[in-house]
């Protein structure tokens, strides 16, 4: 396929409906459902987002595009007529208020080393977005969330063995005005720590992105279902063609106040669990400065619309859901060799256990990496195909596709599907028995693998029957039970 392996809440009343196959380098990682924990209780700490509060936006409040100059002057002169009064203590300082500089919210110095609370802002409306600094500005955007029901074809048509065509996601840009942490999965360990997991969960903090960086939160995964003309006979895809025409997927629905996705501009591009907090996030898609949120490759898109609005990001340089999801895409998953891929077909599920474990054979990469403890792995004549990580690997949503979750050294998984693809890489379709970070990569019961599943009746199997993780990986991070 083209575009291969390259290695994200919000609700508002009016958010476009519509997802991208990642291709690069592969890190080894169905949307999971929003659960109302969070992952640890040493976690982020701020209040989980109520995806059904609605942002109508207060009236009487600031008006978010008046000139943000006008209320910066009157502060200015403000202060230097209180700062400048004769009146005071015998020290010259001369304590402000925020009425007197006209000050209706957030927090102010008062001149004598000490912070004022200005109070909050009214309804939905935002602190100093896109305004002068303690003055209320526009309200958040809260893009609709919708879980994934189907997409992109199945292999076998096994429940959520999805393809890739199809299913590349989509993301909603937003600009971190506070740092923002970013994890692999549920953390209980040294919030000062970096790939180090700590207490009973397996999860680390990937990094913490600083402030003026941009986050992009993911769009449902395997969104799409490409129209019947998609292949128009031919079998592996016509790359002429798009696999889909929504240009505005749903947010993937967040998990305990937590989003998938990945930043970019100052921070690195890994993908991982970032809560949402709106005094650190703001939505930066109606600012048509801001860098397009592409995907961690450059090969995905940003949505169109938000919250009834359209989007604009810098020098017009995003492209459309269907330039991110030709028809061709994925063209040799389910082990389809006419369309390149070398080998394929179900397994014996109860027969294929396997557990998530680092690769032997790795080496210190020859190319810049988010971490020096990331080491490499060979996959024909390229040294530093893979990325390997110190603590696991990622679950992607189809073969050399979006990615989905983080698995952990040591989660038990159950394979049923085994494939190697066009450019020799062999994947497995697995299911999830075991999981060290059991809130944002819960684990299945397994009861799917019952009921006369095999190899020769890959119809009767049904992957993550009652619920749990179940997704793509490459071989070479899995052993054998």
């Amino acid at each position: 396929m083209s575009r291969r392996l390259a290695l994200t809440l919000l609700t508002c009343t009016a958010c476009g409906d519509s997802s991208n196959h990642d291709t690069g380098s592969s890190t080894a990682s169905s949307s999971t459902a929003a659960a109302t924990t969070e992952p640890t209780t040493n976690g982020p700490t701020s209040p989980t987002v109520d995806p059904s509060t609605p942002t109508t936006p207060t009236t009487g409040a600031t008006d978010p595009t008046a000139d943000p100059t006008a209320t910066t002057t009157a502060v200015t002169t403000a202060l230097t007529a209180v700062t400048t009064d004769p009146t005071g203590d015998p020290t010259g300082c001369v304590p402000i208020t925020c009425a007197a500089v006209g000050a209706v919210c957030g927090a102010l110095a008062d001149n004598c080393g000490n912070n004022l609370d200005c109070g909050p802002c009214p309804g939905d409306q935002i602190c100093g977005n896109g305004v002068a600094p303690n003055q209320c500005g526009a309200p958040a955007c809260k893009p609709a969330e919708q879980a994934t029901t189907d997409g992109g074809g199945r292999c076998a048509d096994l429940n959520q063995a999805w393809t890739a065509r199809g299913i590349n996601a989509g993301y909603y840009p937003y600009k971190a005005v506070a740092q923002v942490t970013q994890y692999s999965g549920d953390f209980g360990g040294d919030p000062a720590s970096i790939f180090q997991a700590g207490g009973p969960t397996k999860g680390v903090i990937l990094q913490q992105i600083p402030p003026g960086s941009y986050i992009g939160l993911s769009t449902t995964g395997p969104w799409y279902n490409p129209a019947g003309d998609c292949q128009q006979g031919d079998t592996c895809g016509n790359k002429d063609i798009d696999a889909c025409t929504d240009n505005a997927a749903p947010l993937r629905p967040n998990v305990g106040g937590f989003y998938w996705g990945y930043a970019y501009q100052g921070a690195s591009h890994m993908q991982g669990w970032i809560y949402y907090d709106p005094a650190a996030l703001v939505f930066a898609g109606f600012d048509p400065a801001h860098p397009c949120a592409l995907g961690p490759a450059g090969l995905d898109y940003e949505v169109a619309s938000a919250c009834g609005q359209a989007t604009a990001c810098a020098d017009n340089k995003n492209r459309s859901c269907g330039d991110a999801n030709p028809c061709s895409e994925g063209a040799d998953d389910c082990g389809r060799v006419q369309c390149g891929a070398m080998s394929g077909g179900p397994l014996t599920p109860t027969a294929h256990r396997k557990i998530v474990s680092y690769p032997a054979g790795t080496h210190k990469c020859g190319k810049a990496v988010p971490n020096d403890s990331i080491t490499c792995f060979a996959n024909g004549n390229d040294a530093d195909f893979f990325l390997v990580y110190p603590f696991g690997a990622y679950l992607y949503w189809g073969q050399n596709s979006t990615t989905k979750v983080w698995l952990h050294h040591g989660d038990r998984t159950q394979s049923y599907f085994h494939t190697r693809d066009a450019q020799g890489v062999m994947w497995d379709f697995v299911e999830v028995l075991s999981s060290g970070a059991g809130t944002l990569t819960p684990a299945s019961d397994g009861a799917g693998a019952g009921g006369g599943c095999s190899a020769d009746k890959p119809q009767l199997c049904t992957p993550c029957k009652n619920g749990g993780t179940c997704g793509w990986i490459q071989e070479v991070f899995l052993k054998p039970e």
